[in-house]
């Protein structure tokens, strides 16, 4: 038996204890649950912090976007009122095209 030990090179792998009483801990445990509890909590408070920036900007796009449909409906309607007016006043005469287009 001494001979086969001293044949031995010293990267030769050498079990300390049977592999049937090694015990696999769950991944939920001890230092590796912790860091994947932190991970989880890490992108909940992200996600939570991502769709309030969400919300709001939605908020000010459709803010934006009711503005801009009032201030077009309102140029329309004082391009009408112009247009009319300098129609009344001979201003401007409508051609041919033109007065079929308002008729």
């Amino acid at each position: 038996m001494a001979k086969k030990e001293s044949n031995r090179v010293s990267t030769d792998l050498i079990t300390l204890q049977p592999a049937d009483s090694i015990s696999v801990l769950p991944p939920n445990s001890g230092i590796v649950g912790t860091f994947l509890e932190q991970t989880a909590n890490m992108f909940k408070a992200r996600e939570m912090r991502m769709n309030g920036l969400l919300r709001r900007i939605d908020e000010a796009g459709q803010r934006t976007e009711s503005l801009l449909r009032t201030a077009a409906e309102r140029m329309e309607a004082a391009e009408a009122a112009l247009q009319e007016q300098f129609n009344r006043e001979g201003l401007v005469q409508l051609n041919d095209s033109e007065s079929e287009n308002n008729s």
